[in-house]
């Protein structure tokens, strides 16, 4: 039973609102579309492991995508989770590609690829500090601590995997045999921790504690607002700077008029600005617009909002993919 489902990353969308906005050839766009390519990857690796996942039974497996919970003062993220009566399993999907070979003494991951060495944090100390994390989470929310297993799944197919010592091999899987480990520590883990009631307890407490995370990129990239090209875009020719006349907006490049061409702004300031959004702010990034339009436009949006008229903030929807891309174009 899937309790919790994987969600379009949001540093995805904040990679692609970048992208877009930086100004030309900024010397740091190729190091961000690096960057962007390797978390794309990433996330195509988790959805190959949910699909292998699928074939559990849906009984008896409660599977959490995604999760991050906080632990005292730390947050820890899991990419999935699965939950039995006997026994908790974490997974951890890496989409490194090239050969790859775990040292089980300096602890290091070493990539070979294209002849070039790479060395990276070792995904498996990743893992177990997760299972680390998790049981004091578990304790701290006073629910028994049944036994937590842990994989590092890699999910390029075409990857090498070697291993300095053969009891890693029990650790690390290639994704297409994943299932059949699964089953394995399944049949393994006979006594039960917790009831179905307790389990389900524990769902609900785990999906009510996730913490979704709101990372700011212009930060991890030393950039300000300066190095964005502000302005509602045009989406036909995707030009900056459209006009806004009475009922619509107009490109002054291509003539193209669209009436919902500032969705995409505030959505675009909400990932790369700040997920709060006043007045003066929306002025000042879709540029050339009234006070009384500003008001207009947010009011139109429907966006969670805090205090009075004047000083009214509006704030990021949760799921800013969903709510943004539902509107007609």
């Amino acid at each position: 039973m899937i309790e919790k489902e994987r969600k379009y990353p949001i540093r995805l969308l904040m990679y692609e609102a970048l992208m877009e906005r930086i100004l030309p050839n900024h010397p740091k766009f190729p190091l961000i579309e690096s960057d962007y390519k390797a978390w794309r990857a990433g996330y195509r690796g988790e959805l190959q492991t949910d699909y292998r996942l699928s074939f559990l039974p849906e009984k008896g497996f409660h599977i959490f995508r995604d999760l991050r919970l906080l632990d005292e003062k730390w947050h820890f993220q899991i990419d999935t989770l699965i939950l039995t009566l006997r026994y908790i399993l974490l997974i951890e999907t890496k989409a490194y590609s090239g050969t790859l070979f775990f040292d089980k003494h300096s602890e290091q991951m070493i990539q070979t690829k294209h002849g070039q060495e790479k060395s990276y944090d070792n995904p498996i100390n990743q893992v177990r500090m997760q299972a680390w994390h998790l049981k004091r989470w578990l304790q701290n929310h006073k629910f028994s601590v049944p036994p937590i297993y842990h994989l590092v799944v890699i999910s390029n197919s075409s990857t090498i995997i070697k291993v300095s010592d053969r009891s890693l091999n029990n650790l690390i899987v290639k994704g297409d045999v994943l299932l059949s480990r699964v089953h394995e520590i399944d049949d393994r883990t006979s006594n039960p921790t917790f009831t179905d009631k307790e389990a389900k307890k524990l769902s609900r407490s785990l999906v009510k504690n996730h913490s979704p995370h709101h990372p700011d990129i212009l930060k991890q990239y030393s950039l300000t607002p300066d190095d964005l090209q502000k302005g509602v875009q045009c989406p036909a020719c995707l030009s900056y700077g459209m006009h806004r006349e009475k009922w619509f907006w107009r490109c002054a490049v291509c003539e193209h008029k669209s009436k919902t061409a500032h969705r995409k702004t505030v959505k675009d300031f909400f990932l790369l600005i700040n997920p709060a959004i006043k007045n003066k702010m929306c002025r000042e990034f879709c540029i050339g617009i009234s006070s009384k339009t500003a008001s207009d436009l947010l009011i139109s949006l429907n966006l969670p909002f805090t205090g009075t008229t004047h000083g009214r903030i509006y704030h990021m929807p949760p799921d800013i993919e969903t709510f943004f891309d539902s509107a007609k174009k």
